[in-house]
């Protein structure tokens, strides 16, 4: 059964009693609702928590920190409160971003990390050419100052769907139930704002923290598995061999019949490569 918690700054979601903690971070447009079909199963051997992070959903929403370093540095004290030492971690989309950099800052702690349907966020900021801009468009808007908080509040319903339409391939795969729980979620003018500096910090601090890991040599060297949509924006894409410039240990595989939103869109693809990189 799947119950919710709060610690005072994280909203989470937690099921099972496994030895093993498992850490599920939504992307956006979405909180840590959108794992509702894979928590349970994998709670079967696991304990899983699927927190929303800072400044979506029920989480807290600060005035400022909306860069990678400062969202995982509010999962890795998650982990400690919980009383783990360590944890593996699967993150898509924004979500999978902040895992990519708590597994760079405190490796000792993610232990595996499965990525869902991204390529590294250095390596997308610095081949943007007019193609690929013209499909991420939205990471363009979203850096601009107010201008996006003034247009999509009172329109967060027909924005969402934009999103979820073109980047799903299978049709309902966003129910009503989740629908609602998103539009909901970002109506909340400072949760709208706050997704959106976590755009805005890819461009400044989140850019900044991966150029110098790549000066520096420092690439992930535990395993990680990568998954994304057969049908999406990813799928002729040389997924495994450009992740294989930032870790040591790369496996992966396409999801047949999806596009974006893996979780929702095949769950039980994703819970059988999530079950058996787990148990490895």
């Amino acid at each position: 059964m799947i119950t919710t918690h709060h610690t005072g700054s994280l909203f989470y979601r937690r099921c099972g009693s496994g030895d093993r903690l498992v850490v599920l971070l939504h992307g956006w447009p979405q909180t840590g609702h959108c794992w509702r079909h894979l928590m349970e199963p994998l709670s079967e051997h696991h304990t899983v928590v699927a927190p929303d992070l800072r400044g979506y959903g029920r989480s807290g929403k600060p005035g400022s920190g909306y860069d990678k370093r400062s969202t995982a540095a509010d999962l890795s004290r998650l982990v400690e409160k919980l009383g783990f030492e360590t944890a593996a971690v699967v993150g898509h989309d924004r979500g999978a971003r902040v895992a990519h950099r708590w597994a760079l800052d405190v490796p000792g702690q993610v232990e595996r990390l499965a990525l869902l349907d991204i390529l590294p966020s250095r390596e997308v900021m610095n081949s943007f050419d007019r193609d690929s801009a013209a499909v991420m468009w939205h990471w363009f808007f979203h850096l601009q100052p107010d201008l996006p908080e003034l247009l999509i509040a009172g329109n967060v319903e027909a924005y969402l769907r934009f999103f979820f339409e073109r980047q799903s391939f299978v049709p309902g795969a966003i129910d009503a139930e989740a629908l609602a729980e998103y539009v909901t979620a970002f109506s909340d003018p400072d949760a709208l704002h706050a997704s959106l500096e976590d755009y805005r910090a890819g461009f400044r601090e989140d850019l900044e923290a991966d150029e110098r890991d790549a000066r520096e040599g420092n690439r992930l060297r535990l395993p990680l598995l990568l998954l994304w949509g057969a049908q999406g924006g990813l799928g002729r894409s040389p997924v495994l061999r450009i992740w294989e410039d930032y870790a040591e240990r790369v496996t992966g595989a396409a999801i047949e019949d999806c596009k974006h939103f893996l979780p929702e869109e095949q769950p039980q693809r994703v819970l059988r490569h999530l079950t058996h990189f787990l148990a490895a």
